[in-house]
This record gives C-alpha cells, structure tokens and sequence, in this order.
C-alpha cells in the first residue's frame, strides 16, 4: 500500500512542478498587501529612534525588492521573516495594536513559503536580466512549496473554526460583542435587535470553515470551495473590520489552482495563442 501511495505523493508534493506564474503573482500580490498593511506603521515618520529608522529602511528595501522580483527569494524570505518578527516580538512580547493577529502571521508564513518558490521566474526583475543576458529560461519550477501554502491555508480554517467551536461564539454571543463594537451608532445596528440571525450566522461561518479545511484540498471539490470561500472572505471584509485578512487569504487561493491551466488562462486573454496559431 504505500509502495502504491508514495509515487502519487512525491509527484503530488516534493516532485510537483509547474508554470512559475502562479507563484509570482502571489508575490506581487503579498508585497502590495504588506505595503498596505504596514507602509504608516513602519514609515520614517513613525521612528522614536535611530534603530527604528534602520529597521524601516531595511524592510522596505526588502518589501520592494520583492515587489518588483530583484533577488526574488531572497527579498521575500527577508520580508517575511521581517514580519514574523513583528508578529513574535512585537505583538506577543512587546503588545503592539494589531500585530498579533493571524492576518500578520499569514502575511509572515506566506512570504517565507514563497521564498521556497522560484517566484522570480515570472514577472520579474530576475527574469527581466536573464532576457538582457540573452537566455530564455522556461517559467516552470519545482512548487513543492505552492503545495505548503495550500496545506497554510487548510490549517488557517480549521483553526479558526476550532477556535469557534464553543457556546460563546455558536450561541452568537461573541458575534454580537463585535457587531456592537463595530455598529453601534450606525446603520447596521439593527443587526443587534435579531440575535437568533446572529447564532444563525455564527454556526454558518463554523460550518463553512471546517468544509473549507477539507474541500480546498481536494481537486473534485474546489470548483466550489473558492466561490464559496471567496464568499465567504468578501462577507468578511464588507461587515468587519478584519482587515487585510480576506484580500491575502483570496490572493493565497493562486496556490490552490492548477498552475499550468493559470499560464494558459493568462496567455488565453492576453492573445498569445491567437498570435501563435496565425503564425
């Protein structure tokens, strides 16, 4: 039996490659969520001290060079390990507003993951000079570390969902804390006056978790895992105040997909293969 299973599971994970776009545009789209997540906290203008200006100046360095693809992996695994040090020892240790959230630590694990990509072979400044040097390398890699993403994102709903998994939130009790925190005053403070709406929704949200967990994982069942886990997110970021977690858990969904069927999708609607079959 496992003679059966580790072939499928080499070529499932440690073997896995395929287009580098995927990867790319996740970092490309992780650096813009970390710039606009930190830019006012990390700014210049921020700094009580000489160290903290080192400190701002090194992770943007870094943060745009992984933007823009300049020594790719490297600047993505300084970004992220950038991060988790705020998510350590500046939320857990020091008690800074915000930083000890999971959506930091996300925005952390995510760009280490990266790094272990060849996330600069597409839509980069890496890729850009080796064009320059005259070679033209394919856009295609080893992602066994597209495949931890995946793994990141399955373990992010299910511990979340257990997080919810008590009388307090099923009940819709800690759904109401927040909706008076974040209502009260405003329009939609009508939710309040309907609690079993709150212990309705509330239930939902554990549901949907604990499926997403499963569902994103297997291939059958993702056609409907990403609608409903983009759903899911977009009712998030519309009704809270969760905010960059919805739009890096919906960027992070590029790791789910078939990474070849994206760099055929992307050639589809930029016209290359039209051109390549006038030719």
């Amino acid at each position: 039996m496992i003679a059966a299973f580790l072939p499928k599971f080499l070529a499932w994970g440690p073997d896995f490659v395929g287009s580098t776009r995927p990867a790319a545009l996740m970092r490309i789209g992780i650096a813009l969520i970390v710039f606009a997540r930190f830019g006012a906290e990390v700014s210049l203008f921020n700094a009580t001290s000489p160290l903290e200006i080192a400190l701002g100046v090194t992770f943007f360095m870094f943060l745009t060079m992984m933007l823009v693809g300049y020594m790719s992996r490297l600047a993505s695994a300084m970004t992220g390990l950038a991060i988790l040090g705020m998510y350590f020892i500046g939320g857990a240790a020091m008690a800074v507003p915000g930083w000890a959230h999971h959506h930091v630590y996300l925005l952390g694990i995510a760009s280490l993951l990266l790094a272990m990509t060849p996330c600069g072979a597409s839509y980069s400044v890496d890729r850009l000079r080796e064009l320059g040097h005259g070679e033209a390398p394919p856009e295609r890699g080893f992602l066994w570390a597209q495949r931890l993403i995946a793994l990141q994102l399955s373990a992010l709903y299910f511990w979340t969902a257990i997080d919810k998994t008590d009388w307090a939130f099923l009940s819709g009790q800690r759904l109401e804390q927040i909706f008076v925190w974040t209502y009260t005053g405003r329009t939609l403070e009508l939710f309040l006056a309907w609690p079993m709406l709150l212990a309705l929704l509330s239930s939902t949200v554990v549901i949907v978790e604990y499926w997403l967990a499963v569902a994103i994982l297997v291939p059958r069942w993702r056609r409907f895992a990403l609608p409903v886990g983009i759903g899911l997110h977009a009712t998030f970021y519309l009704l809270l105040p969760v905010d960059t977690y919805s739009i890096t858990a919906i960027t992070l969904y590029l790791a789910l997909l078939d990474p070849d069927a994206v760099h055929r999708f992307i050639d589809r609607i930029q016209g290359h293969d039209v051109a390549a079959h006038r030719l």
